[in-house]
């Protein structure tokens, strides 16, 4: 039951692939672009920041390294074939014929943006972040190479990733201290 809901949804959001242009390069922006995007952001939000918020967007990373950790201990439990690997809806995205469950784009993007939203409270940085995790997830979908449950999933390890690293913030900021006292003397 779960798994044709799954299947419904996942054709409901690809219908649209290969019929449009221009939708279709606005889902394929974002279904690659989206761990650049956050990135960037980050590069940018470090320069611009006190050392507060450098810790902050230290945590908020490695809640994404941490879920990405937990996505990789689900891949090899279990394993779910991509759309295309069982001749489902239109493939706009080569992609290797790996495990579709979870997704590592949405578990980075999720963990990032709940963290810096729900976690530490910077609310412009991960409402921002939390769109892009939204439209990377739905680009995702559109462009055929995961199903609506993945990102499910993702979203799932992503708060257990972030309640993880907010219980050992303690630890942590020890760690990103160091981090950041050896940028301020590169930087100086």
């Amino acid at each position: 039951m779960l798994e044709d809901i799954n299947t419904g949804l996942f054709q409901w959001i690809n219908a649209g692939a290969g019929k449009n242009p221009s939708l279709d390069y606005i889902a394929i922006f974002f279904a690659e672009g989206g761990p650049y995007i956050l990135m960037a952001l980050f590069v940018f939000l470090w320069f611009l920041t006190n050392e507060r918020r450098k810790n902050t967007l230290l945590l908020a990373a490695e809640a994404s390294v941490f879920g990405l950790i937990l996505n990789f201990v689900v891949t090899l439990l279990y394993f779910h074939p991509r759309p295309f690997m069982i001749g489902l809806g239109t493939t706009l995205i080569p992609h290797a014929p790996e495990t579709s469950f979870p997704s590592d784009h949405a578990t980075l993007l999720f963990s990032a943006s709940l963290y810096l939203l729900v976690f530490s409270r910077w609310v412009s940085a991960g409402v921002v972040l939390l769109i892009v995790a939204i439209l990377t997830s739905l680009g995702r979908v559109y462009c055929g190479i995961h199903f609506p449950f993945d990102m499910a999933g993702s979203l799932f390890l992503s708060i257990l990733s972030c309640i993880m690293i907010y219980r050992g913030r303690s630890l942590l900021e020890y760690i990103n201290r160091w981090i950041i006292d050896i940028y301020k003397k590169l930087a100086a």
